[in-house]
């Protein structure tokens, strides 16, 4: 045998758990708090969503689904730190507006900013952080030898103190225009733009922006053999849970991929490829849909996407069927060395009883009145599976 040097990089990590969604959710006021609403909305700058269905629930749902959300939009601009804090794009965007911006460079290399909920956060190098002469706090590095300490500095543009004239607000422009007064290329989404906005009249005009959609291409496979999607009760060992929630993302994964390894009629040779479906004897066999949207995507889009398509009707259908199923997955831009989430992906099943605590108040209430009949209600088992890679 070989010895080969161990990696001296982080361990990649998953983090899996499971739960059942609310029976309903409102549009207009979504949960923010909870899984796993809380964690789409923690990766704010994704560049790939990838959804995986069955192709019987897909040309059941998909049109209504499609005519609820909206297109994304987004442009590439050239911009210095400075421009932000001027004239009109300060005003509408900025301090009234809604806009997620995120600049070019690596993460511990480069010079990175990015703006979210008027929010601008830099990341410099400590000699800039120095000259600079504001306040923030360092950066965790993962441990990497000889390299330099980061550090980050985080301000809140839309405070009341964030205006022209104002002492801490000059300190800001003076930076920009005397240490960071260099162009960078951004990514840049506006969240209250409609199609009918002109291009001369927005205030990015002037900034050279190439605008940009997000269309899904869509990719059906035939004859995918299934495994069993129900994960093992709590009372089974530990190891029987992490084996399912293994071997189930690597068979979505293998989905995402295209891999002729899932099909019905792969003859692969064992000795090029070992891989087996999770309990490939049972016979079930779906025509599969994957739809991938590539662009720099909002968590917001995901979130309402997510509603719909664990809110949607199967009305051709009575009762739950072993094809409703959706896999949803998000990638992350990368933008930290260390403890930054790069992926999720939530895999939500057919309907189950919700053991929420308004259930149980209404069961127990029930009890006491002597009444036989309880009203439970109903919500989608979901599995979320969220990746730190090292």
């Amino acid at each position: 045998m070989l010895s080969f040097l161990e990696s001296k990089t982080p361990a990649s990590k998953a983090y899996v758990s499971d739960g059942i969604l609310p029976p309903f959710v409102d549009p207009e006021q979504p949960p923010f708090k909870k899984k796993p609403f809380s964690t789409i909305l923690s990766q704010p700058f994704t560049h790939t969503v990838q959804l995986i269905l069955p192709q019987e629930l897909y040309d059941m749902i998909w049109k209504d689904v499609e005519a609820k959300i909206s297109d994304i939009q987004y442009s590439r601009v050239i911009m210095s730190l400075s421009e932000l804090l001027e004239g009109e794009f300060f005003n509408k965007y900025i301090k009234t507006g809604n806009i997620l911006m995120l600049s070019e460079g690596r993460p511990g290399v480069d010079d990175r900013y990015s703006l979210m909920d008027g929010v601008l956060r830099l990341e410099l190098a400590k000699d800039k952080y120095e000259r600079c002469g504001l306040v923030g706090h360092p950066i965790r590095d993962a441990g990497r030898k000889h390299s330099k300490t980061r550090y980050a500095v985080e301000t809140n543009l839309r405070l009341p103190s964030m205006l022209h004239g104002k002492k801490g607000f000059e300190r800001i422009v003076w930076a920009f225009k005397n240490v960071l007064n260099h162009s960078v290329t951004w990514l840049f989404h506006d969240f209250n733009s409609t199609s009918g906005d002109e291009a001369q009249n927005i205030p990015t005009a002037k900034h050279h922006p190439v605008t940009k959609g997000c269309s899904p291409q869509v990719a059906t496979t035939e004859s995918i053999r299934v495994p069993s999607l129900d994960p093992p009760q709590l009372s089974d060992s530990d190891d029987k849970l992490k084996d399912w929630a293994l071997e189930i993302y690597e068979w979505l994964s293998l989905i995402g991929m295209e891999s002729p390894r899932i099909l019905l009629e792969d003859t692969i040779d064992p000795f090029l490829s070992r891989y087996q479906i999770p309990d490939g004897d049972s016979g079930k066999t779906f025509n599969m849909v994957t739809l991938t949207w590539t662009g720099f995507i909002p968590a917001l889009w995901i979130r309402h996407l997510f509603m719909y398509l664990s809110s949607a009707k199967t009305t051709n259908r009575k009762g739950a069927s072993s094809e409703d199923f959706f896999a949803l997955s998000a990638y992350s831009f990368k933008t930290a060395v260390a403890d930054q989430r790069d992926a999720y992906t939530i895999l939500c099943l057919s309907e189950g009883i919700a053991n929420s605590q308004s259930t149980v108040a209404a069961v127990d209430k029930t009890k006491e009145s002597g009444d036989s009949k309880v009203d439970y209600r109903h919500g989608k088992k979901y599995v979320l599976w969220e990746l730190i890679c090292g």
